[in-house]
């Protein structure tokens, strides 16, 4: 058994932090001295640098140089100086503010990098402690996360559902699941902040329930101890933190280690360019608009994190991309920019490694089955997909416009390739979505790895077989006849079956047309031929009748109907949805007099019963037709030619 740091936070003047024994269960609170950072640029900063050293509670101060965006080449002089004093670092930095002189690097708080100066990973074993210090073990990402008690609480088909490790509880009245929750004693509890409002306006009480509440999402607690531990943000700053800040915080950590000013006050010009110009260099990723049907024996070949390894494999960052400066260019034809290889740019520096931790979770997951493996590489997925995401953002502090354009440029050609290797050894590109490839003309699940090895040795980009598909359908859009993107389900070769972006798959499609389309699909599932599925085609459609009927017939419990909204539908200057006038997120709604509605009012009248067959028609159209499975066995026959639209 070990004791571990859980938390950290200010409190006046000192830093505390909150020491869990998990042989008594108990939760320490004990102080600590860590040093805080402030940083002032000025005319003369050795002169405010003699006045910070005659400041009480001030440790130190001294001028560095430091260099400067957007570029980072060129220095400035800044008066640093530390404290342990969290309230003495305000007040000198506010005066400083007040005074005109400049205040930088105030990303992220001045807690996080006290925290990250003083090697106190946050959510690691204790190795020593000490009055007033710490030290703690090293890091090894092999070991579990320590054993307490928590809840997760959230949403899921309109029940308030609680996940503990004794296992799970749902309750449709959010009386109910506060009842639940102040009859257990936590050590910290997360849960969605909306549904936490509603919980504590409930019963108060339910605060003290647990040492503390992080309201940033119903994620398990193996992924918040995860982003704790690789931003050095406490649980205390948690709540409502999203992973783009995570990462920003990752970033900006990076940042200090190279002496880079951190300025939100400085960004990076787009220059100006014509519309041709926007149309060529701005089209994002490749997104195939798939034709519709069926398909047999596909091979979905996915890319490892491949923006991600794009900025890391050619060093792209917002302070690399069109650097004015630079003795050693990059300029990939494919891109109108250039990126300078003289350094390490800060983005790679940072996902670096978060690439190669994201694999080693999968390996452990893959030998362990242990579920917070996979849940750790869950967090260390989603701050992945952020990077491309911040890497563009007009706020972001180390991304820029053109660097965005050089990796979605940089992928398009990375899938050109991938396509024309995977149809010059005969098989036929269905679809294509940013980094995977579908392709048809498989025999077996051997073919798929012989695509992913050439594909690999085309592109120079490490690739897996996602799938291999006994049958994939790409269904119609509803608007018209092509295919949607992100649409598609299939049978495995294995026996086992994805769907992806259907009715089915949707969080806010009502549980009883979900379950109507997923008792469809099952029959569907049972086929491995043709003949197969054009003989459970009728099941299916007579599933989805029984559900009508069911509907029709008026009695359905409203609790099957529900429709879940976590926010407004409408942003902007429109005017908002009726419901959100009405009542609080996340929306619980049913669908009443062809409007939708808190379901506390639909109580009282019942349900639009046209509204639920229409969108039962709907997941009826996401079904193959008898033509579809006719026309499939002609195009195994055709010519190996692209069938992307």
């Amino acid at each position: 058994m070990a004791k571990w740091v859980l938390d950290a936070y200010v409190v006046g003047d000192w830093a505390f932090l909150a020491i869990y024994d998990e042989d008594s269960g108990s939760i320490e609170n004990t102080r600590v001295d860590l040093n805080f950072y402030g940083y002032i640029s000025c005319r003369e900063p050795q002169r405010l640098v003699e006045e910070l050293r005659g400041v009480e509670g001030i440790e130190d101060a001294w001028v560095e140089e430091w260099r400067t965006p957007p570029y980072y080449e060129s220095k400035t002089p800044l008066a640093v100086f530390k404290t342990r004093r969290f309230r003495v670092l305000r007040e000198v930095l506010s005066t400083a503010k007040v005074k005109g002189l400049r205040v930088v690097n105030t990303y992220p708080h001045p807690l996080i990098e006290a925290l990250y100066r003083g090697g106190v990973r946050p959510l690691v074993p204790v190795k020593q402690l000490g009055k007033h210090s710490v030290e703690v073990e090293e890091w090894n990402p092999r070991r579990g996360d320590p054993r307490l008690e928590y809840a997760v609480v959230g949403l899921e088909d309109g029940y308030y559902v609680i996940k503990t490790p004794q296992g799970s509880a749902r309750f449709w009245r959010v009386e109910e699941l506060a009842e639940a929750i102040t009859s257990m004693r936590l050590h910290v509890g997360f849960a969605d902040p909306y549904i936490y409002a509603k919980v504590v306006e409930a019963e108060p009480r339910v605060v003290a329930t647990a040492y503390r509440w992080v309201t940033g999402g119903s994620y398990s607690p193996h992924e918040y101890f995860e982003w704790s531990r690789l931003s050095y943000t406490p649980l205390s700053l948690m709540s409502n933190m999203t992973i783009g800040r995570v990462l920003t915080t990752i970033e900006a950590l990076h940042a200090r280690d190279k002496k880079l000013v951190a300025d939100r006050s400085t960004g990076r010009r787009e220059p100006w360019r014509g519309i041709k110009e926007l149309l060529v260099h701005d089209r994002g990723g490749v997104v195939y608009q798939p034709k519709p049907g069926l398909y047999w024996g596909v091979c979905q070949v996915d890319f490892k994190s491949l923006y991600p390894s794009i900025m890391a494999k050619y060093n792209v960052s917002g302070e690399t991309v069109d650097r004015p400066s630079c003795r050693s260019a990059l300029s990939p034809p494919w891109t109108p920019h250039n990126v300078c290889l003289d350094e390490e740019g800060v983005v790679p520096a940072s996902v670096k490694g978060l690439l190669g931790l994201k694999d080693l979770y999968d390996e452990l997951y893959e030998e362990t089955k242990l579920e917070f493996y996979s849940a750790r590489k869950s967090a260390v997925k989603w701050i992945l997909v952020a990077s491309f995401g911040y890497l563009g953002y007009r706020n972001s502090l180390f991304g820029s416009v053109a660097a965005h354009e050089v990796v979605t440029s940089t992928s398009r050609e990375i899938m050109r390739r991938a396509r024309l290797v995977a149809e010059s050894l005969g098989f036929r590109v269905i679809h294509a979505i940013v980094d995977s490839l579908f392709a048809a003309g498989a025999v077996s699940a051997e073919d798929c790895e012989f695509l992913k090895e050439e594909v690999e040795k085309a592109t120079g980009f490490e690739a897996k077989v996602e799938a291999h598909y006994t049958w994939l359908y790409i269904p119609r859009s509803y608007r018209g006849s092509g295919g949607v993107a992100n649409k598609y389900y299939g049978l495995l070769s294995d026996g086992s079956c994805k769907v992806k972006g259907v009715l089915s798959a949707r969080r806010d499609t009502p549980p009883l047309v979900k379950r109507a389309q997923l008792d469809a699909l099952s029959r569907l599932f049972e086929a491995r031929s043709p003949s197969e599925l054009l003989a459970k085609l009728g099941e299916a459609n007579n599933i989805i009748d029984e559900y009508i009927d069911l509907v029709g017939a008026g009695n359905v419990d409203l609790r099957e109907l529900v429709i879940v909204r976590e926010s407004r539908t409408r942003a902007g200057y429109k005017k908002p949805p009726l419901y959100a006038l009405r009542s609080k997120p996340p929306y619980r709604l049913i669908y009443f007099n062809k409007h939708l509605v808190p379901i506390e009012e639909a109580e009282r009248g019942g349900y639009d019963t046209e509204k639920y067959i229409e969108l039962l028609e709907k997941a009826r159209r996401e079904l193959p037709s008898t033509e579809d499975v006719v026309m499939s066995v002609d195009a195994a026959k055709a010519p190996i030619t692209s069938s992307v639209i």
